[in-house]
């Protein structure tokens, strides 16, 4: 018999009072070693206790029964001492019977939709209490036990080209956000730039796994960094750093020093003043260079605590040689070192437009968020529904690099393409109406439910390979619907860097799969301060990719992309941009920043 199916018949019996010795000695085999059965017998026992508190039934609950301790040690004697966790039934106008029927298990089963009803009624009553009382209770900063205040190190001061690790369960951080003690920072591409209040400036380099451990230093458990500590610069000015309050393995208490190191699994770095690079190996390798000034390298997991200092261009390997972490060895680095990335220089050629719209400044690697081009707002998940547009241009609030986006009807007249009033009368007449986001795909996404729904067309569509030639994602924009970046304040965001083109690959995602009678065909416009630039009529599935190239003059303020109808409804007008990026080149006033030091 299914241990579940003997469950309902055990419980029951026991709650009654009619197990035979038998009966009890089987229900302790089924709980002894099954936490599954083991939880069902505790929801069932609390379920219990709680009905014949609530219906007015007092007398001995058989808890404890087979060796377990009741609900009210699981789940805290607050629950069963003292005030229920929900109001008491009310019984003046309704008495009970006192028969023998209540009680049991049958009479529990008839009044258990009643009790659960009132149970999620009394925590929706607390919960809008609750908020209501944060909402009007002043702001208060002083430390709870439960939520420790966070300590802040330092701010991210540049990100090139950062693509996160998909095993990130948070957003990846913006330019200037701050460091708290104990974050984890895991990329899988790209440069990221640390600054410890101190001064000290940690560049990592992806693929690279690196934890703050405290304010004079981390832990890099992967990849590349390079250190750079100017004399006299310390991280605290104690002398003993905060360390993050780790219960991990790995948790590492720094020397009560202001020195600034750097922890791997078989080493630790300690800057004696300079400016020096580590890179960790898929197998704990240590390899430190140094570029100037002085630093030690000191083994760990080894009883001898073997240590050398290195000055300027010299090397060391810390390599584990036994089958544990016990025998460590140094070895000098002969040959190159590793190349190390010493500055943080923004690439001259490309600013990702995926990455602006999913929020970031298009430098890194943003994806899979997007816009709604009905308000403006940011869509933090895509909208699988239709929404009016309203007919107006809707300014972009919260991002100073996009302008707006609208929704085109050229039957209401001129339609606006940006804040400065350029507008166009060419576009056909639509009924106002977009649907879904203008949303930032990733190139590669794990099939879901959403792979087969329509709904969700920007997944629905497939993979697309086609439009991404480069690999980086997808700028989905379902018919009618406009959007406007602004270039001006691209390039103050951007120094020096002056974009000369706008590329893509655009075209129809198919729907055919799904739906075989489907017949997309959609408009492809592309705008420059209200100048069309490119026009791409009744595009569909079948003609494929087709290539965007559209020149992009010093002084030029807006790009425009917008979709429309191509004449026979919206519906399956699944166009998309991929690899969507504007061509930068360096302006021959502004001095070209240094390379990265090799």
């Amino acid at each position: 018999m299914n241990p579940n199916d003997e469950l309902s018949t055990l419980l029951p019996a026991m709650l009654d009072g009619e197990m035979s010795d038998v009966e009890q000695a089987r229900l302790a085999d089924l709980l002894r070693d099954n936490p599954q059965a083991q939880q069902v017998y505790l929801d069932f026992c609390w379920t219990h206790a709680l009905l014949r508190r609530e219906l007015g039934v007092y007398g001995e609950v058989p808890f404890g029964a087979a060796g377990f301790s009741p609900p009210s040690e699981v789940y805290g004697n607050s629950q069963l001492n003292g005030e229920p966790p929900f109001p008491t039934l009310p019984t003046t106008h309704y008495p009970l019977p006192t028969s023998d029927f209540v009680g049991s298990w049958a009479f529990s089963y008839m009044v258990a939709t009643v009790i659960v009803c009132v149970m999620l009624l009394g925590f929706w009553a607390y919960k809008i209490t609750h908020y209501q009382h944060i909402a009007e209770a002043p702001s208060q900063s002083a430390p709870s036990e439960a939520m420790p205040e966070m300590v802040f190190v330092g701010r991210i001061t540049g990100m090139v080209d950062v693509k996160w690790s998909d095993d990130l369960h948070y957003l990846p951080p913006p330019d200037f956000a701050h460091v708290p003690l104990g974050r984890k920072y895991e990329l899988v591409s790209g440069l990221m730039q640390i600054t410890y209040d101190s001064g000290a400036k940690v560049i990592l380099q992806g693929p690279c796994t690196y934890e703050v451990e405290s304010t004079a230093g981390g832990y890099l458990s992967l990849g590349k960094l390079t250190a750079k500590v100017v004399s006299g610069q310390r991280s605290v000015a104690s002398a003993k750093p905060q360390v993050a309050n780790q219960k991990s393995p790995s948790s590492f208490i720094l020397h009560p020093s202001s020195l600034f190191s750097v922890r791997t699994p078989t080493a630790v770095v300690t800057d004696l003043g300079t400016e020096f690079g580590v890179e960790v190996s898929e197998k704990g390798t240590t390899t430190s260079h140094v570029f100037l000034g002085l630093v030690k390298v000191q083994t760990v997991g080894d009883s001898r605590n073997k240590e050398v200092v290195l000055r300027a261009n010299e090397s060391v390997r810390v390599v584990n040689k036994g089958p544990d972490d016990s025998r460590l060895v140094l070895a000098d680095v002969t040959g190159d070192p590793p190349a190390f990335v010493r500055r943080l220089v923004r690439s001259p050629r490309v600013l990702d437009l995926l990455d602006v719209v999913a929020g970031g400044n298009g430098m890194g690697w943003r994806r899979e968020r997007g816009i709604d081009s009905t308000s403006g707002m940011e869509d933090p998940v895509f909208t699988a529904y239709a929404r009016d547009g309203g007919r107006r241009y809707w300014p972009v609030k919260w991002h100073k690099l996009i302008d707006g986006v609208f929704a085109p009807d050229g039957g209401a007249g001129p339609v606006q393409l940006d804040s400065a009033g350029h507008a166009f009368d060419g576009f056909p007449r639509t009924d106002g109406t977009v649907y879904g986001s203008i949303w930032a795909r990733a190139a590669d996404v794990k099939p879901d439910e959403r792979s087969n729904d329509n709904a969700w067309w920007i997944y629905a569509m497939g993979r697309g390979e086609q439009f991404m030639p480069d690999g980086r994602g997808l700028l989905g924009i379902n018919a009618d619907t406009g959007i406007t970046f602004d270039l001006e304040a691209i390039r103050r965001a951007h120094p020096g860097f002056v974009p000369d083109r706008f590329r893509a690959m655009a075209g129809l995602g198919d729907a055919r799969r799904l739906t075989p009678s489907a017949d997309g065909m959609a408009d492809v416009w592309v705008f420059v301060d209200g100048r069309l630039k490119l026009k791409r009529e009744q595009l569909r599935p079948q003609d494929g990719a087709i290539d965007v190239n559209v020149e992009i003059g010093p002084s030029d303020r807006f790009l425009t992309l917008v979709v429309t109808d191509g004449g026979n409804g919206s519906q399956c007008d699944w166009v998309v941009f991929g690899d969507p990026v504007l061509h930068t080149t360096v302006d021959a006033e502004q001095p070209m920043k240094e390379k990265p030091s090799k």
